[in-house]
């Protein structure tokens, strides 16, 4: 019990000194162009075994070659964190659908789910660290720095991000289900 609580200790902090380093700027050596619809693409065929495992359905509509100036493993770890969340609290049965739509001089990324969603009172909250939706926390487990890293990411390239409802999205939808809207500039 104590491995586990100190490796859940060197977890917390080594996501606090990655935001930080992050909100720093100090990650902007590692900038390159890259195509941002491989990484989505790479992140999505990672997690369909979860969300098959769910019995989530899990749509996808990826434009091809949104190039992007920025660093590949921040990008990934965001949307790792983005898609982890949408298969952690969307329940089973539910539906997730990615979009990454290539736009005049800008990419935007859409992740929109049949969750518990998250209300509107809290969804600028939930980008500070160690806030954690008080209906989330008997939902799963978690330290309430995902989301604030991915804010730091965002931020970091340039790019913004938006949260809203998701009701109407799905037919079937009963709960209010969240969509995560982030758009980057394009390289």
């Amino acid at each position: 019990a104590m491995l586990q609580e100190a490796d859940g200790l060197l977890s917390t902090f080594n996501a606090l000194l990655r935001i930080s380093q992050i909100e720093s700027g100090a990650k902007r050596e590692n900038f390159t162009e890259l195509n941002f619809s491989h990484i989505v693409n790479d992140v999505i065929e990672l997690y369909e075994p979860l969300a098959s495992d769910k019995n989530i359905v899990l749509q996808q509509d990826v434009s091809l070659n949104a190039i992007v100036t920025g660093d590949k493993d921040l990008l990934f770890q965001m949307l790792l964190n983005l898609i982890d969340n949408a298969i952690k609290y969307t329940p089973e049965g539910g539906a997730i659908s990615i979009q990454l739509v290539h736009l005049e001089s800008m990419v935007r990324f859409n992740i929109v789910d049949t969750g518990v969603g998250i209300p509107e009172k809290q969804r600028k909250k939930v980008f500070q660290r160690f806030y954690r939706v008080e209906e989330s926390r008997s939902l799963q487990p978690g330290n309430g720095l995902g989301l604030s890293l991915v804010k730091a990411v965002v931020n970091l390239h340039a790019g913004d991000i938006k949260l809203t409802d998701s009701l109407g999205y799905f037919a079937k939808a009963q709960r209010p289900g969240l969509t995560v809207t982030i758009t980057l500039p394009l390289a």
